[in-house]
């Protein structure tokens, strides 16, 4: 075989590569400005929150209308599989006083809870939509840290890991794979439109990938964030990470608001999360059999199904702190989060005293495959190991 002919089949081989992922793969122009912020809603969207709720569509036509009544500066775009749709990038402008979506780039073959598929549409951001920071939302269902969704998964046949729950075999990517398909990037924020995924444990799994973190200890409402009030929010010259939280408070917390369904809502600053830690392993240290020994009766929790396992954190070291210890310990909380808000109720559970991160309590799910993936967890390993 002469060397024109293997040149042709390394080149051919070349280009099947590149397509593998996608159908169509424009190439963005190579004069794209650099904006201020370009943020990206992740929708895992092949499960019920699209079928038959239709929360997808209603979630996508509120960030029209804020793009349509807003001037922003930089850029909105989407990553959405959903169901008998190829998953696709999208990106919404504005284009004669009206919304516009265009089609990016569609994909085919691609699993959206797949680590490589996350990596690859990152990318594919950064290329289509140069900025100066980056946001990312996950739209999806989730059950925090968990592992094999085992407490909310509707079958734990094929529900596997926490995030997501696409398709027949209700495909899902788990906490610590999914923040190490994150490490390559640096987002300005993580929001996650998700259930029960303001916990300590996945914040310090992420706390190098972003600088903050907005999320709910609870289960978030299926109707979503209000976008229409905070997509303007993301393309400040400084971003109002707390007003972001504050709209969700006016929709579904506030007394005064016309859903009235209740709810929690949580800001995190990741870069005190290492200070937060040292003073739980502190507080932990040497007090295993305290930890055996606590009544989790007497413990706030959040997770709206027993065996709980999403306790309240400072409510959990409280049963095991010296009064210094836990002065110490609400002092770094206040610094960790520096906004959160919560309903007195919310589904079946009261809320009696909230800190805003939920933890686990070793020896609480009484299920090994818990407690030997929990045991893996960077938390895990910071505070008790």
């Amino acid at each position: 075989m002469n060397n024109r002919i293997i040149y042709f089949f390394a080149l051919l081989l070349g280009l099947q590569c590149m397509v593998a992922c996608c159908d169509k793969c424009d190439e963005p122009p190579h004069d794209k400005p650099v904006m201020r912020h370009t943020a990206l809603i992740y929708m895992m969207a092949e499960n019920s929150l699209s079928d038959p709720l239709n929360f997808d569509t209603e979630n996508i036509n509120a960030m029209r209308r804020a793009i349509e009544d807003n001037t922003i500066d930089g850029r909105l775009l989407i990553f959405i599989d959903e169901y008998n749709r190829k998953p696709c990038l999208l990106e919404i402008s504005k284009k004669n006083k009206s919304s516009v979506i265009d089609t990016l780039i569609t994909y085919d073959n691609c699993l959206s809870t797949d680590t490589t598929t996350i990596r690859q549409v990152m990318d594919d951001v950064i290329k289509h939509a140069p900025a100066d920071s980056y946001g990312l939302f996950i739209w999806t269902h989730a059950s925090g840290w968990l592992p094999q969704n085992r407490f909310y998964a509707p079958s734990r046949q094929y529900a596997t890991t926490s995030i997501g729950r696409e398709g027949s075999k209700k495909l899902t990517i788990d906490v610590d794979n999914f923040a190490k398909a994150l490490q390559p990037y640096h987002f300005d924020y993580i929001l996650f439109d998700a259930c029960l995924m303001s916990c300590v444990e996945v914040a310090y799994e992420l706390r190098d990938v972003c600088d903050h973190i907005i999320a709910t200890p609870t289960e978030t409402m299926g109707a979503g964030f209000p976008y229409y009030e905070i997509v303007p929010l993301l393309y400040h010259e400084e971003i109002n990470h707390k007003q972001i939280c504050v709209e969700y408070y006016n929709k579904y917390i506030s007394p005064a608001s016309s859903s009235n369904t209740g709810g929690t809502i949580t800001l995190i600053e990741t870069k005190h999360l290492e200070e937060l830690a040292d003073i739980c392993h502190n507080i932990v240290e040497g007090r295993d059999q305290e930890i055996l020994d606590i009544n989790l009766k007497d413990i706030q929790y959040y997770d709206n199904r027993p065996p709980h396992v999403l306790y309240d954190l400072a409510h959990y070291m409280q049963q095991l702190a010296t009064p210094d210890e836990y002065i110490q310990l609400t002092e770094t909380l206040n610094k960790v989060v520096p906004y959160k808000a919560a309903s007195r109720r919310f589904l079946n559970i009261t809320i009696d005293t909230y800190c805003g991160l939920s933890s686990y309590i070793p020896g609480s799910s009484n299920d090994s495959i818990v407690e030997e993936f929990y045991n893996n967890l960077q938390w895990s390993q910071r505070i008790y190991n």
